[in-house]
């Protein structure tokens, strides 16, 4: 009992540390946590159900996510600690969750830590339970859902089936009909190919319909009364459907575009992927590997299919690849020589993946913010020098046969990396930040009858967020010209923009502050 308390302790300890360390400190980021943001700005004004940006009725996710924000203002303030504080709890429990699904399928206490240290120190996983974003909440609701329902399978205990409505229901106030298709297609098809379809019988279905109708149903069907087709075609065609049947907000990508992004997301773990997915195909029925299989491979082929694309779509399968990873590093060290050669390539890829992260990096870095690179140059050469050194130390770790400390040497290089963005890197990013400091200004001089716009700012829903009213967004220069000449108040626009408009300002028109690439025009 004390090794399993000392296990589960030392992941939340480490957790804790990865994820809430500073968690607060640097303003949102657009343009989730300020579109968000936004959302929670609103309810805070008195509607709790339909969800509102720059005064205008949206439709855009379910709120769970936003009334746990709004909660936690009412306490702690609406800042940006009660933005990221459910994403960072949400992560922390993934990760308790993930070790209680390891240590159940492998019947390990230390297939379980390895399993949730992997999952911890991902890089994606670990970037996203440090922001204001949903997908890490519905990575904690389907784990742990799919952990219940495993639990039930496995001790024939039904009411832990019982218990896995709950997340199913919560889940779907934050995402939708995926939310649910995620666990409800993984156990349908774990059940499929055991040859047990019979069994979905005993899954509690009537307790599980009440469950969902109490809990995860009422939201939809009020805003359904309110606001009609509106909101039926945003449940399931903007929720859903439009995901698979075309493009949205130009977020696309070809069919290999997560088999990328799970080398870079789940970094510095990605290189033992093939290795422990390939013990794990070859083990197929068995129940801990079907169960992961069950999910990883459906959803992980119809999110390639499907026309829009994200990195974060696939953050649900992060616990999962954990498991299998967590699994393939404990039975490496009990049966070093029997994984020796599988072992020795994922130490190879190992050295690959740091250089496609090099290369990849520099690229992109250099190509779509040159400006923003070159301030960063001289810390990105120290994260490059972490990351190589550290990788490199732990594949002659491995090989020097202190395995052990290898593991926890990648695992180390994470938590490194993340005290330099974090003490480094992000106090600088907000030099390139405006609209926080901006916005502010604004407030401090504000009159009442005073209009607020933005011109040539493009999709910086902080403008919007950071203002004390809502603000007018000018469609082209004419707009902008009568605005000014109006003097109708202050307006936000971008650098390139006031370039070529600064000489034929009107004398009386003053800048009230610059930041970044940003500025605030007092007109009036």
């Amino acid at each position: 009992m004390t090794e399993k308390k000392s296990y589960l302790s030392y992941l939340m300890i480490l957790a804790a540390i990865l994820y809430f360390f500073m968690l607060g400190s640097f303003s949102l980021y657009d343009a989730a946590e300020t579109t968000y943001g936004e959302f929670v700005k609103w309810i805070l004004r008195g509607d709790w159900l339909t969800l509102h940006f720059n005064g205008a009725v949206i439709f855009d996710k379910p709120p769970l996510y936003y009334w746990f924000v709004a909660i936690l203002a009412k306490i702690i303030g609406f800042n940006e600690w009660a933005m990221r504080l459910p994403a960072a709890c949400s992560g922390l429990l993934t990760v308790a969750v993930t070790y209680l699904f390891g240590r159940k399928l492998f019947n390990s206490e230390r297939a379980g830590f390895l399993a949730g240290l992997v999952t911890m120190t991902s890089f994606q996983f670990m970037i996203m339970s440090r922001i204001a974003e949903l997908d890490i909440v519905l990575t904690f609701f389907v784990t742990l859902a799919l952990f219940c329902f495993y639990q039930g399978y496995s001790s024939h205990k039904k009411w832990w089936y019982t218990l896995s409505y709950f997340p199913i229901a919560l889940a779907f106030l934050i995402k939708g009909l995926l939310a649910v298709a995620l666990p409800a297609g993984t156990i349908f098809l774990f059940l499929l190919l055991k040859g047990e379809l019979g069994k979905i019988k005993e899954l509690k279905l009537t307790a599980g319909i009440l469950i969902f109708a109490l809990i995860g149903l009422p939201w939809y069907l009020i805003e359904l009364v309110r606001h009609g087709k509106p909101f039926l075609d945003f449940t399931i065609g903007f929720l859903f459907l439009s995901r698979f049947q075309g493009v949205v907000s130009n977020h696309t990508g070809p069919w290999y575009y997560y088999f990328l992004m799970l080398i870079v997301g789940f970094a510095p773990w990605s290189p033992f992927i093939p290795f422990a997915f390939w013990r794990t195909v070859r083990n197929w029925r068995s129940d801990p590997s079907l169960i992961m299989l069950a999910i990883i491979i459906p959803a992980f082929i119809v999110f390639s299919v499907a026309q829009t694309k994200l990195p974060s779509y696939i953050l649900p399968l992060y616990p999962f690849f954990g498991l299998m990873v967590g699994r393939l590093l404990d039975e490496s060290l009990d049966q070093p020589e029997a994984l020796k050669i599988g072992m020795i390539v994922s130490n190879l890829l190992l050295l690959v993946v740091v250089v496609m992260l090099f290369i990849g990096f520099a690229m992109l870095g250099n190509i779509n913010y040159p400006e923003q690179y070159k301030a960063f140059l001289p810390v990105l050469y120290l994260l490059g020098a972490v990351l190589a050194a550290c990788s490199l130390l732990s594949i002659i770790m491995y090989f020097s046969k202190n395995r052990s400390l290898a593991i926890n040497t990648l695992a180390g290089m994470v938590f490194a990396i993340m005290f330099i963005l974090t003490l480094m890197v992000l106090p600088q990013v907000e030099d390139f930040k405006g609209a926080k400091p901006l916005g502010k200004e604004i407030e401090r001089v504000f009159q009442p009858g005073q209009k607020i716009a933005a011109f040539g700012t493009g999709n910086r829903p902080g403008v919007v967020f950071y203002s004390p009213r809502t603000v007018e967004f000018l469609k082209d220069k004419p707009a902008a010209w009568a605005f000014i000449n109006g003097r109708q108040g202050y307006l936000f626009i971008s650098m390139p923009e006031y370039e070529k408009i600064r000489f034929n300002l009107p004398k009386y028109v003053k800048i009230l502050g610059v930041k970044g690439d940003l500025l605030v025009l007092e007109c009036q």
